[in-house]
């Protein structure tokens, strides 16, 4: 009787497995495979967070990508046709970037090791010591965000000094790329809010803000009024969706946060 009932039981094991073999749905040979996408996208975002130092006059960006294209030996239209296939099966998308989350994670962990603490935030030093352009962005520039708590944002607050670090009519301007990782249900609605605030002293405040549905560049960018001293500054990058699974994700690569200075009232110097 238990001898029958254990072969009873391997057997349902058995046809359980079976089944769930033969529903996995199998790769078409013009997609990537998941360790090509997985090599693949790791350098595409790097180069993502790499476009704010990009001239905007030069095609040096456009270089980088291509680049990135010929190192995997790959085309446009093929990274294009694989993604639309991952995205309409995304636990196979999800499994990429938590193994992409988790060699980024290796890599910060280990420059935190071979240089004490690492650097969160924004530096204001390098805005007092760069006459036109500085770049305060210090954290890692690519992030991937999820709607739970505390995975769900990207900040940054700090204390402006009352020097000559940030003068009046200077431009703050704060950019980022955008990439969704849907769970698969069309029905999702995935949604990104992006804000920057200066705090005057005089209580009142100067801010953008926007709503990110879609792929692709966005930049906030606020001028430091002629009148009010300035306080603080701050930021963020908030994700949030209706997916009660957890499952989708957004990609924020290429975060930047920079300062432009004017030589004359009203026009900005060129960059670099």
């Amino acid at each position: 009787m238990v001898v029958t009932m254990y072969r009873a039981i391997r057997f349902l094991v058995f046809f359980v497995l079976l089944v769930f073999v033969a529903c996995e749905v199998k790769r078409p040979e013009n997609v990537l495979s998941p360790e090509r996408m997985e090599a693949f996208l790791y350098d595409y975002h790097l180069v993502q967070s790499m476009s704010g130092e990009f001239s905007a006059s030069t095609n040096k960006e456009k270089l980088f990508y291509d680049y990135v294209f010929r190192k995997h030996g790959i085309t446009k239209e093929q990274f294009d046709t694989s993604m639309v296939w991952y995205n309409r099966f995304p636990k196979h998308i999800q499994r990429i970037y938590a193994r992409l989350e988790e060699r980024l994670d290796k890599e910060v962990l280990s420059l935190d090791n071979a240089r004490g603490t690492l650097d969160e935030g924004v530096s204001i030093e390098v805005a007092y010591l760069a006459s036109d352009t500085a770049e305060l962005w210090t954290s890692s520039k690519v992030r991937l965000l999820s709607p739970t708590p505390f995975c769900n944002r990207v900040m940054f607050s700090f204390e402006t000094p009352d020097d000559t670090t940030f003068l009046p009519g200077d431009s703050i301007q704060f950019s980022f790329h955008a990439r969704f990782i849907s769970a698969g249900a069309d029905s999702v609605g995935q949604r990104l809010r992006a804000d920057v605030v200066l705090d005057y002293a005089d209580g009142s405040y100067a801010g953008a803000g926007l709503d990110v549905t879609g792929n692709g560049k966005y930049m906030l960018s606020v001028v430091r009024n002629m009148a009010s001293k300035l306080k603080s500054m701050s930021g963020f990058v908030y994700y949030a969706d209706d997916d009660s699974t957890l499952a989708s994700k957004v990609v924020v690569s290429g975060l930047s946060l920079r300062r432009f200075r004017v030589n004359e009232p009203g026009k900005t110097l060129k960059r670099d």
